[in-house]
């Protein structure tokens, strides 16, 4: 599977799950966090299960990295259903979105990725569109 194939059937699968996520946060919030960390837990499972040294294998900058990606998953996970309950999802998952441009700038900098100008221009041309999805023109 291609980079864009699986940008978009990621975007699908996220779109999907967060609308999901708007109605049951509509009831509560922190049972939606629940259900969804019940369920990377029971997934991650099945990867231990077929490959337990893979889990011992991890350490030094890596572990750390992953225990920083993860608790800054999960505080965002949890802000974004707590918002969902809260707020409207039409502004709070647009501004939500603008994540993957953080990761991109962030990859530029410290991973020495390289972007085209045409990459340059969508990823400003996506920041714009989120940001005017956003305008709450009540």
């Amino acid at each position: 599977m291609n980079e864009v194939i699986a940008g978009i059937l990621i975007a699908i699968l996220y779109g999907v799950g967060t609308f999901f996520a708007k109605i049951v946060s509509e009831k509560d919030p922190f049972i939606q966090w629940i259900i969804v960390n019940i369920v990377g837990i029971v997934l991650s499972m099945f990867i231990v299960v077929k490959d337990p040294q893979r889990l011992w294998q991890i350490q030094g900058k890596i572990l750390i990295y992953g225990v920083i990606s993860a608790v800054m998953v999960v505080l965002g996970s949890l802000l974004l259903y707590y918002m969902l309950n809260k707020g409207k999802a039409s502004i709070v998952v647009p501004l939500s979105s603008i994540g993957p441009a953080i990761t991109t700038v962030l990859a530029v900098l410290f991973l020495k990725e390289h972007l085209s100008i045409n990459q340059i221009i969508g990823i400003v041309l996506v920041i714009l569109g989120i940001i005017l999805l956003s305008i709450n023109n009540n």
